[in-house]
């Protein structure tokens, strides 16, 4: 009997490499994604500390140019804010996408994996049949040889 042999072991070699490539991926976007979040809180505090710093100048009777400033302060920073929202989003769509991708890649894998392992069956069970033929066919002949009046090999010892 041959050993064993899955023909698309080369097929589930790759697919083994593209489920490692997704989860890096994950991974990085992951990473891109607590970037964007870190970042977008930076921005908050910074629009909260501008807000917090006008409203102590006005308190404090700051001259119309300086409170003008502050608007202006306050302003860029909320559009700061703005593009982080929109970053932060962006980067969460691709780690849903990558999410996905990590998905995919590991179905495909346990597909194979699964054809592998029923392969691994059935030749098991082929093994034990040719095994169980083998055996019968070596006592048919030994029945056989004993019948026919000749010697026992074994059994006479």
């Amino acid at each position: 009997m041959r050993p064993f042999r899955f023909r698309a072991s080369v097929v589930l070699d790759l697919r083994r490499k593209e489920e490692d490539a997704a989860r890096q991926r994950l991974v990085q976007a992951q990473n891109a994604l607590d970037q964007a979040e870190a970042r977008a809180r930076t921005a908050r505090q910074a629009a909260a500390d501008a807000a917090g710093a006008s409203a102590a100048a006005q308190n404090a009777g700051a001259e119309g140019w300086r409170l003008g400033w502050h608007q202006s302060w306050i302003r860029r920073q909320r559009l700061e804010v703005d593009a982080c929202r929109t970053v932060t989003a962006a980067s969460a769509a691709t780690v849903d996408r990558a999410t996905a991708s990590v998905g995919v890649a590991h179905q495909r894998r346990r597909v194979l994996e699964r054809l592998r392992d029923r392969a691994w069956h059935r030749h098991q069970l082929e093994t034990v049949r040719h095994e169980s033929r083998e055996m019968n066919t070596a006592a048919n002949l030994r029945y056989l040889t004993h019948a026919a009046g000749g010697e026992a090999t074994n059994d006479d010892d």
